[in-house]
């Protein structure tokens, strides 16, 4: 009986090698973190990463790996060259620096040290490489600013007649609070099939102005944009809400991750 290591996967004539995902992380000074976990001493900064980014990544076939914040791109250039794919996670506001406005009163916390290192590592992914990009949440908005877009500092503040999209205190992470729209024709409707769907909702911020080179393809009943990818048949897309939160219960959101991943493994298989 021939066995399969775990990052092989079986096809047709031999076996394939699962593409690596690379999954940016989040930076905090809260030294509470270790403390509380005791997994760490006081004045330690961290970083993390949920699981959920990890186990979506994992269960639609890829392999995850972890991209920490360095000072330096160059630090992490060879895990780069060694990237099928890549994922910006969620995670707090982007200073709006970065899209030519002062910060709103409905600002919140800013990590300049994460948006420093993301803004460049953006640049770099989406217009030297050629890898598949997701954003989540976060990841959506840091896409769109490095295309040269903005954002809304504050929903609540910037945009009359939205709802609450901020459900973070409110609900379950699986909770579906809103209905989203999914534009006919788009990479997004391919992968879902379907023209409405319900998702989760924890954001206070979403794209404004949009970036070069991206459509929207995914809106709230609000006319909110939830989602968006770029014109061509490079796999760059991403969405406002977390369907990482969504796959224990709804096997069907997974589909965004078995979609990605299959853009990744043709990738991989095209570089030989």
């Amino acid at each position: 009986m021939l066995i399969c290591p775990d990052y092989l996967t079986g096809i047709p004539g031999g076996f394939l090698i699962k593409p690596l995902i690379g999954i940016t992380s989040n930076t905090a000074d809260d030294d509470r973190i270790g403390l509380i976990t005791r997994q760490g001493a006081k004045k330690q900064e961290w970083q993390l990463l949920a699981d959920d980014y990890i186990k979506s990544v994992e269960r639609a076939g890829g392999i995850p790996l972890i991209i920490p914040v360095v000072k330096k791109l160059s630090s992490i250039a060879r895990v780069l060259d060694l990237l099928d794919g890549i994922i910006f996670s969620g995670g707090v506001d982007i200073d709006p620096y970065y899209y030519g406005e002062p910060p709103g009163y409905g600002l919140g916390r800013v990590e300049p040290e994460r948006d420093r290192h993301e803004i460049e590592l953006g640049q770099k992914v989406l217009y030297e490489m050629e890898i598949p990009v997701m954003g989540i949440c976060r990841g959506i908005q840091l896409l769109n600013i490095v295309a040269g877009g903005s954002v809304y500092q504050d929903i609540r503040l910037d945009r009359e007649h939205s709802f609450n999209h901020g459900m973070l205190d409110i609900a379950p992470k699986d909770y579906l609070a809103h209905e989203v729209s999914i534009k006919p024709g788009s990479l997004l409707h391919s992968i879902f099939k379907a023209e409405r769907i319900r998702v989760n909702s924890f954001n206070h911020q979403a794209v404004k102005e949009l970036g070069k080179g991206f459509e929207v393809s995914m809106e709230a009943e609000d006319g909110l944009i939830e989602g968006i990818e770029m014109a061509g048949e490079r796999f760059v897309a991403a969405v406002q809400w977390h369907p990482e939160m969504l796959i224990d219960k709804y096997d069907y959101y997974l589909r965004f991750f078995e979609a990605f991943i299959e853009a990744s493994t043709r990738y991989r298989q095209q570089q030989g």
